[in-house]
C-alpha cells in the first residue's frame, strides 16, 4: 500500500519508503493507493513498473513510465494519468478493471481483460480492447487515438455516455462485438471499420461519422431508436461489401440514417434494412447498390435532396409500406436514379417512390410497384435494354418525361397512370395496360414494333394531351377511349369491344380493324388519312356534331355496322358496306368516292373487284342501305351499290353518279347541276319531295308522288331521261317558262307512261303579256316543247295512244292522260304567282312531244275558269280553280276585268264573256267557276 499521504514521502513510486511494507511493488503485488477526498497527495510512476493490480482512492496517479498491470486497474474518484509514449498493458484474467474517476491515458491501452469506465476518461493513444470493455461514463470519454475492439469473443459496452469522441480510427473487427446504449453523442473523426463477422448494436444513441466507413466481410450493424450521421465530403464514404459471398447487414429499427455529401456504396451481397418507421435522409449524396446488394424498407422512408441512386448487377431496392422521395434543388447531378444489370426496385404495400431528378433503368433491370405510388416529377425517366416497369394496383404519375427504348416494357395492371409530360416508346419497347386508367395530359409517342395493348382500360386524353402511335401492333380491347385532344395512329391498329368518344381529333393512318365498337364523335374530327384502311365489323358509329373524314385513296369497310351522322361526313375514299350495315345521314354528307356493296365473306374489297362485280349484284334482302335525311352531296364521279333512300336534300354536281337502288321519299329534295347525271339499273323512284336542276337520268324513272321543279322558285329545270319515265296520279311536273328560248323541259328517250297527275306551267308575266298583246293577229302562235318522248302510254288502259295529227292544235284537249294542267304566271319583281285561265293559253301533244301553245288573241268574256286543261271525256267537267285576267287592258280612266266561265262538252267549247267598266281604283277580282 502506498503510504505517502498528506505530504509524507516524496510521492515517487520508485522510493521504497513510500510503500508499506517498504519496497517497490512487483508483478506479484496488489497495489492500494488509499486516500481521502481532501487528500492532495500525488503518486508518480517514473520508471517501468509491473504490478498485479492497482486500486486508487482519491489520489492523483501520474504514470511517466511503462506500466504493466497483470490483473485490474481500479480507479475510484482519483485521477489516473498515463503520460506520452507509454504503453499500458492490462491483462485481466480474474476481475474487472474499473476506472471511476477522471483518468487520462496518454499511452496506448491494450486491454486483454475486462475494462470498465465509470467517469470521464481521456485516451490520448490507441485503445485496443481484447476482451471486454464496459462503461457508465457521465463525463466525456475522449479517444485522441484509435479505438479497436478486435479479438474474437471480445465485447464492448458503452452505456449512458454523454459525449464520446474518437478522433482517429474506430474499428470493430475479428468477430468482436460492440454495443452502444443511450450514448447521447459519439463522434468519429477518423475512419470507421466494422469487419470480419463483427457485430455492432446501437440503441437509443446518436452517432456522427465524419470520415469514411466500412461494413464488410460479414459484419453487421444494427440501429434501434437511434440516429447515425454520415458526414464526409469525399468519394469514399460508406463501403459495404462481402467478397466471400456472405452478407453484411445494416439494420435500422425506428431509426434515422442521415447522409450529407456522402457516398453510400453498398455492394457484394450487402443488405440495408429499414423497419418500423425508420428513415434515410440524404442531401447532395450518392446511394449506390451493386452486385446483389439490397436496400429494403418496411414501414419506413427515404427522403433525399440532390441525391443520386445508382443500382447495378442484380441489386435490389424494395419499398414495403414505405416512401422514397427524391427532391431536386439544382441540376448539378445529371441522373438521380440509375438501375443497371438486372437490378430491381420493389415498391409495395402502400409505398411511395417519388423522384424529382432523372431516372435511368437499364440492362434487364426492373421496377415493380404493387399497391403503391410511383411519382416521376419534373424529371426524365429512361428505360433501356430489356428493362421492365410493372405497375399493379397502384398509381404512377409521370409529371416529367418518360422514355422507353431498346425492348423495354411498361406493364400496368389494375392501376392508374397519369402522363403530364412526354412519354416515348421506341426501339421495340412495349406498353401493356390491363383493367387500368391511363390519363394523358402531355405528349405520348409510341414508335415501336413491339405490341401496344390497352385491355379493359380507360384511356383519357385530356388538357393538352396527344397520343401518337406509329406501331404495327396497337390493340385496344374492352376499353373506353375518351379523346378530348389528339389521338393519332400511324401503323396497324386493332380494337375489339371498345368505346371511342371523340371531342377533338382522332386520326388513323395505315390499317385499322375494329369489331363491336361504339364510336361517338361528339365534336372534332375522326380522320382516315390517305392510303389507309378502316374496317369496322358490328360497330355503331355516331357523329353528333363532329366530322368523319376519309381522305383520298382510303378504304372504309363496314360489316354489320350502323353509321348515324348528325354532324358532317366527308368521304374521299371508298366505302364498302357488307350485309347488315347501314348509313344514316341526318346532317351533311359529302361523297367524292364510292359506296360499294361487299359480300358477307369479305371484310374489305378493292375498287377494281367492286367494279367488276357490279353487274352481278343480287337484289337480296340483307340490310345494306344508305338513308339520307339531311344534305347529301356528290362532288365527284361516284358509285353507290346499295339501296339509297333520301328524305333530305341530295345534290349531284357536274358528275356521273351510279346508284344501285334509289328512292326519294316525302320531304326529299333532289338537285342536279348541269352536266351531272344519275345512273341506275333499277328503277329510280321518286315517292315524294322535289326534283330540281339540269342533268340526266340514265335508266328508268318512276315518279309516284314527287314534284319535278320547285313551286316556290322560278328555276329553269332541264332533265334528260335515257330510259322510261312513269308519271303517277300524285306526281307533279312544274315547267317554268322565261321566254321562247329559256324554259324548263324534259327529254325522255324511251316510253313516257302517264297515269294521271298534274302538270303546272308557270310563265313569266312579261313574256306572256308580249304574246297576248298581239291580239290583232289571232293566227300568231308560239309553241314551246316542254316534254319530248319516244312512246306515249296512257296508264288508264296501258295502251299506246294515237298521235295528235295536228301538232299546232289550238285546242285544250289533253291527250297525255293527265289529271290536270294548270297555268300560272309569275312576276320576278314581286315574286308573286297567279293562276291563269285563258283561251289564249293551251297545250298540245303529239306522238313525241308535249308542248305549250301561246296565241295572240282578242280576249272574250265568260263566266269563270281555272286555267287548267282537263281530261277529254263525254261528261261536262267543272273547273274549280280561281281565274285571273290573261292580259290587263288599261285605259285612261278605267280597267277592264273579265270574268270567264268555261264549260267543256265533248268537242264543243262555249265561252261567255261579260265585260264591265269599273273605276281605276278597283282591284282585279276573280270569280269562282261553277258547274252547269
Amino acid at each position: 500500500m502506498w503510504i505517502s499521504a498528506n505530504g509524507v514521502g516524496d510521492g515517487n513510486a520508485e522510493n521504497p519508503l513510500n510503500w508499506n511494507p517498504n519496497g517497490v511493488p512487483t508483478i506479484n503485488n496488489q497495489v492500494l493507493i488509499d486516500g481521502t477526498s481532501d487528500d492532495l497527495s500525488k503518486l508518480t510512476i517514473n520508471n517501468p513498473m509491473s504490478i498485479y493490480s492497482l486500486t486508487d482512492y482519491f489520489i492523483d496517479v501520474d504514470v511517466n513510465g511503462a506500466l504493466t498491470c497483470e490483473d485490474i486497474i481500479y480507479n475510484l474518484w482519483g485521477t489516473f494519468v498515463i503520460r506520452n509514449n507509454i504503453t499500458a498493458s492490462i491483462y485481466n484474467n480474474t476481475f474487472l478493471t474499473e476506472i471511476r474517476g477522471p483518468t487520462h491515458f496518454k499511452a496506448t491501452v491494450d486491454n486483454y481483460g475486462s475494462f470498465s469506465l465509470d467517469y470521464g476518461v481521456i485516451f490520448y493513444k490507441d485503445v485496443i480492447n481484447r476482451y471486454s470493455f464496459y462503461n457508465n461514463v457521465i463525463a466525456p470519454l475522449v479517444f485522441y487515438g484509435s479505438f479497436f475492439t478486435s479479438d474474437p469473443g471480445s465485447s464492448t459496452l458503452l452505456y449512458q455516455l454523454k459525449d464520446f469522441y474518437i478522433y482517429e480510427n474506430f474499428l470493430v473487427i475479428n468477430e468482436a462485438s460492440l454495443e452502444f446504449n443511450k450514448v447521447e453523442k459519439l463522434e468519429v473523426h477518423g475512419s470507421t471499420i466494422f469487419n470480419g463477422n463483427s457485430n455492432v448494436d446501437i440503441d437509443q444513441s446518436t452517432i456522427a461519422l465524419y470520415n469514411s466507413s466500412e461494413l464488410s466481410e460479414g459484419a453487421n450493424l444494427k440501429l434501434k431508436q437511434s440516429v447515425i450521421f454520415f458526414l464526409f465530403d469525399n468519394i469514399n464514404g460508406l463501403l459495404m461489401y462481402n467478397s466471400y459471398g456472405n452478407s453484411n447487414e445494416f439494420n435500422l429499427i425506428d431509426s434515422q440514417l442521415v447522409l450529407s455529401k456522402y457516398f453510400f456504396n453498398i455492394q457484394y451481397n450487402s443488405v440495408i434494412t429499414l423497419l418500423e418507421k425508420s428513415i434515410i435522409t440524404a442531401s447532395n449524396s450518392h446511394i449506390r447498390l451493386t452486385s446483389n446488394s439490397k436496400l429494403l424498407l418496411t414501414d419506413s422512408s427515404i427522403a433525399s435532396n440532390d441525391t443520386k441512386l445508382t443500382m447495378s448487377s442484380s441489386s435490389f431496392l424494395q419499398l414495403n409500406s414505405s416512401y422514397y422521395v427524391v427532391g431536386l434543388s439544382s441540376l448539378n447531378i445529371q441522373t438521380f436514379c440509375i438501375l443497371l444489370d438486372d437490378s430491381k426496385i420493389n415498391i409495395i404495400n402502400n409505398s411511395t417512390f417519388a423522384i424529382e431528378g432523372p431516372m435511368d433503368l437499364r440492362d434487364n433491370s426492373t421496377i415493380f410497384v404493387v399497391d403503391s405510388n410511383l411519382v416521376i416529377a419534373n424529371a426524365d425517366f429512361y428505360t433501356k435494354n430489356n428493362s421492365y416497369v410493372s405497375i399493379e394496383n397502384s398509381i404512377f404519375q409521370m409529371k416529367g418525361n418518360f422514355f422507353m427504348m431498346n425492348s423495354s416494357v411498361l406493364d400496368i395492371k389494375n392501376s392508374t397512370l397519369y402522363i403530364f409530360g412526354y412519354y416515348g416508346a421506341v426501339s421495340n419497347s412495349g406498353f401493356h395496360s390491363h383493367n387500368s386508367s391511363v390519363n394523358i395530359g402531355g405528349y405520348v409517342i409510341m414508335s415501336t414494333k413491339a405490341p401496344i395493348t390497352f385491355d379493359n382500360t380507360v384511356l383519357n386524353i385530356f388538357s393538352d394531351g396527344s397520343f401518337f402511335c406509329e406501331a404495327p401492333n396497337l390493340l385496344i380491347k374492352d376499353s373506353l377511349v375518351a379523346i378530348q385532344k389528339y389521338f393519332y395512329s400511324f401503323g396497324s391498329f386493332n380494337s375489339i369491344n371498345s368505346t371511342f368518344i371523340v371531342y377533338k381529333t382522332m386520326e388513323i393512318k395505315g390499317y385499322f380493324y375494329g369489331e363491336s365498337l361504339e364510336i361517338t364523335i361528339i365534336t372534332g374530327n375522326l380522320t382516315i388519312v390517305e392510303n389507309s384502311t378502316f374496317v369496322c365489323n358490328y360497330c355503331n358509329i355516331v357523329i353528333q356534331k363532329g366530322q368523319f373524314i376519309t381522305l383520298d385513296n382510303t378504304s372504309i369497310t363496314l360489316k354489320g355496322t350502323t353509321m348515324k351522322n348528325g354532324g358532317k361526313v366527308v368521304s374521299g375514299g371508298q366505302i364498302h358496306l357488307s350485309p347488315g350495315s347501314s348509313i344514316t345521314n341526318d346532317n351533311e354528307f359529302i361523297l367524292s368516292s364510292d359506296i360499294l356493296k361487299s359480300s358477307s365473306s369479305s371484310s374489305s374489297s378493292s375498287s377494281s373487284s367492286s367494279s367488276s362485280s357490279s353487274s352481278s349484284l343480287s337484289d337480296d334482302n340483307e340490310l345494306q342501305t344508305l338513308l339520307n335525311q339531311g344534305l347529301f352531296t356528290f362532288i365527284n364521279d361516284s358509285k353507290v351499290q346499295v339501296q339509297m333512300n333520301s328524305s333530305g336534300q341530295l345534290i349531284i354536281g357536274k358528275n356521273q353518279v351510279e346508284i344501285e337502288k334509289f328512292q326519294q321519299e316525302i320531304g326529299g329534295l333532289f338537285s342536279m347541276e348541269k352536266g351531272g347525271s344519275m345512273f341506275s339499273k333499277s328503277i329510280i323512284q321518286f315517292q315524294g319531295g322535289s326534283i330540281i336542276g339540269n342533268g340526266s337520268f340514265i335508266g328508268n324513272v318512276s315518279n309516284s308522288a314527287a314534284t319535278i321543279g320547285d313551286s316556290n322558285t322560278s328555276i329553269i329545270n332541264k332533265f334528260k331521261i335515257s330510259g322510261n319515265y312513269r308519271h303517277e296520279s300524285n306526281a307533279t311536273i312544274i315547267f317554268n317558262v322565261e321566254n321562247e328560248n329559256d324554259f324548263s323541259s324534259i327529254e325522255i328517250l324511251n316510253e313516257f307512261f302517264v297515269n294521271g297527275g298534274l302538270v303546272e306551267i308557270k310563265i313569266n308575266i312579261e313574256f306572256l303579256e308580249s304574246i297576248l298583246k298581239q291580239f290583232s293577229n289571232n293566227n300568231f302562235t308560239s309553241k314551246i316543247d316542254l316534254i319530248s318522248f319516244s312512246t306515249l302510254i296512257n296508264g288508264s288502259d296501258s295502251t299506246t295512244l294515237p298521235p295528235n295529227q295536228n301538232n299546232n292544235s289550238s285546242s285544250n284537249n289533253n291527250t297525255l292522260g293527265l289529271d290536270k294542267i294548270v297555268f300560272k304566271s309569275y312576276d320576278k319583281s314581286s315574286n308573286n304567282e297567279k293562276v291563269l285561265s285563258n283561251d289564249c293559253i293551251s297545250t298540245s301533244s303529239s306522238s313525241s312531244k308535249f308542248s305549250l301553245l301561246l296565241r295572240s288573241c282578242t280576249p272574250k268574256n265568260n263566266d269563270g275558269g281555272d286555267g287548267s286543261d282537263g281530261d277529254n271525256n263525254d261528261q261536262s267537267k267543272p273547273i274549280t280553280s280561281k281565274a285571273w285576267i290573261a292580259g290587263p287592258i288599261v285605259g285612261a280612266v278605267a280597267v277592264a276585268i273579265i270574268a270567264v266561265t268555261i264549260y267543256v262538252k265533248k268537242d264543243r267549247i262555249s265561252i261567255f264573256i261579260k265585260m264591265k267598266k269599273i273605276s281605276a281604283q278597283t282591284k282585279l277580282k276573280t270569280i269562282t267557276s261553277r258547274k252547269k
